[in-house]
């Protein structure tokens, strides 16, 4: 029974604690949200790491909510060559608070810039911003930040 009452608490406080930390993320997100002087929707420079991680996961999963907004993003350069569409692809990787888990916003600078000659070196950090875009592509729809610059960190 000494059991029970222990683990029900331990549950307790896990849930109370959460919700602090809930609310304190919202605010966190709501202020990178809002327009700022330079013309940027959403600078997600500004906020944590864990902010940054899971607003990236909410526009792969909820692009809707996303499109059109001016993005701002650092983390690490990376580029794929598919075999199957023989397309190159860009993008920068952001890596949660822990360092465990990875997720990747592609960008497109244009087609005035060739690879590797105007692009930075794999792995680079970098702070990329653009518009952000969805297309399709073999039945599948991928988020994008078109019109992207990026400058090195």
């Amino acid at each position: 029974m000494k059991k029970l009452a222990v683990v029900l608490c331990l549950c307790a406080a896990l849930f109370s604690g959460c919700g602090n930390t809930q609310k304190s993320a919202e605010n966190s997100a709501d202020t990178a949200k809002s327009s700022s002087a330079d013309g940027i929707d959403i600078d997600l420079t500004k906020m944590s790491s864990t902010m940054v991680y899971s607003t990236v996961y909410s526009m792969i999963t909820t692009p809707d909510d996303y499109m059109g907004k001016k993005i701002r993003v650092t983390g690490n350069f990376n580029v794929y060559h598919s075999e199957n569409t023989d397309k190159t692809y860009f993008s920068v990787i952001i890596a949660d608070a822990t360092a465990c888990c990875q997720q990747g916003l592609e960008f497109d600078l244009g087609k005035d810039y060739k690879y590797p000659d105007d692009y930075p070196f794999e792995n680079a950090l970098i702070t990329v911003t653009g518009t952000f875009t969805t297309y399709k592509e073999d039945n599948y729809t991928y988020c994008q930040l078109k019109n992207a610059s990026y400058k090195l960190e």
